[in-house]
């Protein structure tokens, strides 16, 4: 049925084509342009013939099919047709994150690494278990409780076909070795010298999880000197052989995962499917116990199955038909047959839209964070998502994104980078999940991945391919040598396709080349003739230059050039009336661009270079969504005010339609204009970013705002009565304070104040900081930034509260303090405060404290 309505839609797509995309008459002459037209006319009537025929045959086959399913009973997927975004999302990915079980083994493995009297050689500790047994959790868990020990550290996963010069350069960023030279014309064996004259001196924590074969593990430890300053390696695997591998000296130890116990996995089993802390009907108990047996310990698999069951009404019939769905599997089954009968309990429970999305995860690599962003564009592109009445095809996307969390089949991620907490949101797909959804698309046709398996026949109708980083496929493709002649959807990561394989695609949706090298002297006028592309990926590739008549691509929806070079763009993108979503950085809009009506997306603009009337433009796009402008520097317009005073003009416009998310970076000089006022107030506002120069207190702010969930701004001076403003935002859930100073007398946050805030970052360049008081009670993650001299003057004392914050899980402390180094006693006495309020803390928070010091003879830092 799949191959039947990609048939049809293929047929439709090409008819429309011929019939109403006709090139312009360019003959001369009564009589030529008669014939012309007569010409035109008949290959109109050939076509109309043709479409007549297609359907007609595509009509018997249809009807063929439907006798067939007569004959047949086939098993339904849910009924729903729209999921709801579950507010839940954000607590159940931090409980099924913190699995039952784990407290035990993760402080037996810490004692092994940094026990009493540790040993001042590099030790390596390998975990081994099977797939789902929740090895990177507990490696993850232990990282996170001991990283603020080492100088630098690192955690990497390898996956079963690295990318080895990938993986160094990662490993190298994250341990703070790459400094500002590029690595990407780097050979292993340069990376290889960089990390081990790097770590050295250093002493370093590095988790290597997800190893599979011995050569990749002799590769990494080439880069991991066996110097002598208690520097540690953490290894998961699922081969014993690689872990006795990896522990072959005196300092290794293998630690083996066990089964969760059947406390635990009960536990476990109730917190995911009664998260509201409901107990366990008596007569579903027995149901419960035979489930658990099925899943005979298995994180992963207890997880996925009570993740479904969560979904469902609490009815001994459910629960007996998912029961009865895995009464196939027997007690002596493996793992990885118990998860693959799961799985595919969970796959068919899916409405028939959502089995596409999650099969369409399959097109990404294992261990790659998929953007959120691109993903629900691509789904959109590819004609998955369908409008529901009251939300935009987005917000349904988006929906299906949040849900397949929600029943635990990715994992959410956040890409943040160092000490900062705003990232670009996406998800992870364990291996095991990935594994089961590249078997599904293989079985159904959905997918063809070019993985060294050898190319598909040539009579195979590949609907979508994906290639990741392999010169010979890429080479292939371009020569023709596969029938892609039904190909929709294209994708290729990392790899070396000089030309993109345009020819003969009349049916592509989606075209991503992202990170293709360099596309210098590329002629790209070849994509025009793919007249049905939706989504047009350049990211990450270098040298695009984008065909001056781009904006015939009247289907486009998404055109991202993130990270390319492209500043300018063609002054016919004006005419892409139906793109949603455009991204860039430092974007130059041609005049004219408020004509592109769905524009939902657009930044990051170039406010310094853009036209001196591109506020008027901006004021046009009434279903703007998400907006990002930069200035880099001062210009102003013919008639005195300045481009961001346009700015803010259009901005007073565009928050009375639909504008959610506002970022605005600035560096040029205070702009006030941005806080003084903006009428009307953005009511839908969920997300504002004003990154550069410290300004006055957004005087719009105000407990109105009832959808602000994020806030970043930077204040020149912080008064008492500003944090009682924010404190009265009900939905405020991440608040980014960079502060430049504060009212003398301080800053107190109010008991019971910010009951939703998750994430709070408070950066006081010069003053005191702030206490708390018994607010923030649901904050996770705490980063501040404060002077020890000048809250002991205020305050009398670094008591500051953090013993009030009963849920914080990570607490970052950047102190300035006068000092001689770190065996200097205020620094010991500052870290012995904090120690003890820290241990107050029911929830065992990680905490890093770094110190900005001044000579006390100087008086500098």
């Amino acid at each position: 049925m799949r191959e039947l309505a990609y048939d049809m839609e293929d047929s439709i797509d090409l008819f429309t084509h011929h019939v109403d995309h006709e090139p312009a008459d360019t003959a001369t002459g009564v009589v030529k342009r008669f014939f012309r037209k007569k010409i035109r006319k008949l290959k109109k009537l050939h076509y109309r013939h043709k479409f007549a025929k297609e359907i007609q045959d595509l009509h018997d086959l249809v009807n063929e099919a439907y006798d067939r399913r007569k004959k047949y009973t086939f098993e339904e997927g849910s009924s729903s047709i729209y999921t709801e975004i579950d507010p839940r999302v954000h607590a159940l990915y931090v409980e099924v994150e913190k699995l039952v079980g784990i407290e035990g083994p993760s402080q037996e493995i810490i004692g092994r690494l940094v026990g009493k009297n540790p040993s001042q050689r590099r030790r390596v500790v390998s975990i081994v278990g099977p797939g789902g047994s929740g090895k990177t959790t507990l490696a993850k868990q232990v990282y996170e409780k001991i990283k603020s020990r080492f100088s630098c550290k690192a955690f990497v996963s390898v996956s079963q076909k690295p990318d080895m010069n990938n993986l160094l350069r990662e490993l190298l960023s994250q341990l703070g070795g790459s400094g500002s030279m590029a690595m990407e014309s780097r050979s292993d064996q340069q990376l290889l010298d960089q990390l081990r004259s790097y770590l050295e001196n250093q002493r370093y924590l590095v988790v290597i999880d997800d190893v599979w074969t011995k050569s990749a593990w002799e590769t990494i430890q080439c880069a991991l000197p066996e110097n002598a300053h208690i520097s540690r390696v953490i290894v998961t695997t699922r081969n014993k052989s690689i872990c006795q591998f990896c522990c072959t000296s005196d300092e290794g130890f293998i630690y083996q995962m066990k089964p969760l116990s059947r406390s635990d996995s009960e536990n476990l089993f109730l917190k995911r499917t009664f998260c509201s802390g409901d107990k366990l009907p008596v007569q579903l108990e027995g149901i419960r116990n035979e489930i658990l047996k099925r899943c005979d310990g298995l994180p992963l698999a207890i997880v996925t199955i009570s993740s479904l069951l969560a979904t469902k009404p609490r009815t001994k019939e459910e629960w007996e038909r998912a029961l009865n769905s895995l009464c196939s599997v027997r007690e002596k089954d493996s793992g990885l047959e118990v998860m693959d009968k799961i799985l595919s309990l969970s796959y068919k429970d899916l409405p028939h839209n959502m089995r596409n999305c999650l099969l369409y995860l399959s097109t990404f690599p294992e261990d790659y964070m998929i953007s959120k962003d691109i993903l629900v564009s691509r789904w959109i592109a590819e004609g998955f998502i369908t409008k529901k009445e009251g939300f935009t095809l987005k917000q349904v996307a988006e929906s299906y994104f949040y849900e397949f969390i929600n029943r635990s089949l990715v994992r959410r991620v956040t890409s943040i980078p160092r000490y900062q907490m705003h990232g670009e949101e996406g998800c992870l797909v364990h291996d095991i999940v990935l594994n089961f959804l590249l078997s599904r698309s293989a079985e159904e046709n959905f997918l063809t991945m070019l993985d060294g398996q050898g190319l598909p026949s040539s009579d195979q109708r590949i609907r979508r391919l994906s290639l990741w980083k392999n010169p010979g496929y890429a080479l292939q493709i371009s020569r023709g040598d596969m029938n892609l002649s039904h190909l929709r959807s294209f994708s290729i990561c990392r790899g070396s396709l000089k030309m993109p394989p345009t020819f003969h695609l009349p049916c592509l949706r989606v075209l991503d080349l992202e990170g293709c090298g360099s596309f210098k002297n590329v002629d790209l006028n070849c994509i025009l003739s793919l007249f049905h592309l939706r989504y047009l990926g350049f990211r990450g590739t270098s040298g695009v230059m984008l065909p001056v008549q781009i904006g015939n691509l009247h289907y486009l929806q998404t055109l991202d050039v993130n990270g390319t070079g492209v500043t300018r763009l063609p002054e016919s993108t004006i005419h892409l009336k139906r793109l949603m979503r455009l991204v860039g950085q430092g974007l130059i809009m041609p005049d004219g661009f408020g004509n592109m009506e769905s524009l939902e997306e657009l930044g990051s603009l170039d406010g310094r270079n853009c036209s001196i009337y591109f506020g008027e433009d901006l004021a046009l796009l009434s279903n703007l969504r998400v907006l990002q402008v930069r200035f880099l520097g001062g210009v102003r317009t013919s008639n005195g005010e300045t481009r961001k005073e346009c700015l803010m003009t259009s901005l007073h416009k565009l928050g009375g339609n639909n504008l959610r998310d506002v970022k605005i970076d600035e560096y040029d000089g205070r702009a006030d204009c941005f806080v003084d006022s903006w009428c009307p107030p953005p009511l839908l506002l969920q997300k504002f970013i004003h990154d550069g120069q410290h300004c006055r207190f957004p005087k719009w702010i105000s407990s109105c705002l009832c959808d602000l969930t994020y806030l970043d701004i930077r204040v020149q001076k912080m008064e008492r009565e500003h944090l009682r403003i924010l404190e009265d935002l009900p939905a405020i859930r991440f608040l980014y304070l960079d502060v430049k100073q504060v009212t003398e007398d301080g800053l107190i946050v109010s008991y019971g104040a910010f009951r939703s805030l998750t994430c709070f970052q408070f950066y006081n360049i010069d003053g005191p900081g702030l206490v708390f008081e018994g607010g923030m009670r649901m904050l996770e993650w705490l980063r501040l930034e404060f002077d020890t001299d000048k809250a002991l003057s205020t305050y009398g004392s670094l008591e500051v509260g953090i013993g009030h914050l009963s849920n914080v899980k990570r607490i970052g402390l950047t102190i300035r303090i006068t000092s001689e180094g770190e065996n200097d006693p205020a620094e010991k006495a500052i870290k012995s405060v904090i120690s003890g309020q820290v241990k107050m803390l029911p929830n065992c928070p990680t905490v890093d404290i770094r110190f900005r010091r001044r000579s006390r003879l100087a008086g500098t830092e």
